[in-house]
């Protein structure tokens, strides 16, 4: 397989980086740091199974608090 390379200043990364929405910085952040990515797997998880069991607040009941 062909390889290509290609060398981009650290700034014009940033400058390319703040015209990302927030969802897609969001996602280069995660891909990026890949232990954040599996801690907020595990987070997600972790909810989850708390919702499950019945042990979860809906949003409505959290506002009233």
């Amino acid at each position: 397989m062909s390889q290509v390379t290609l060398e981009v200043p650290f700034e014009k990364v940033l400058e390319i980086v703040q015209h990302l929405s927030e969802e897609e910085k969001e996602r280069l952040f995660f891909t990026v740091n890949e232990d954040y990515a599996r801690a907020l797997d595990e987070l997600r998880k972790e909810a989850w199974e708390e919702h499950q069991q019945g042990r979860s607040i809906s949003l409505e009941d959290l506002n009233e608090i």
